[in-house]
């Protein structure tokens, strides 16, 4: 049976967007200005994206996962009959 991986490439981006996220909210946190005061919401709007991007992908790789398994019991199942 096959077993499917996720994407290296799209954990690398949800990673990535939630990494930049937390950095513009330690922007925010160190340097104390009112005009940075649009990083908070930009920051949490990225860390929401990065994870709905790894949460989507793990979905995606756990149907295909569970069609694989689903498919080699079928067969197994056809052979032994």
């Amino acid at each position: 049976m096959e077993k499917y991986r996720p994407s290296t490439t799209s954990v690398s981006i949800g990673i990535a967007l939630m990494i930049v996220g937390i950095c513009l909210w330690v922007i925010r946190a160190v340097v104390n200005k009112t005009q940075l005061d649009f990083l908070v919401p930009i920051g949490l709007l990225l860390i929401c994206v990065g994870g709905l991007t790894l949460t989507i992908i793990a979905f995606i790789t756990l149907h295909k996962n569970d069609l694989a398994m689903r498919k080699h019991e079928a067969e197994e199942n056809d052979d032994s009959h």
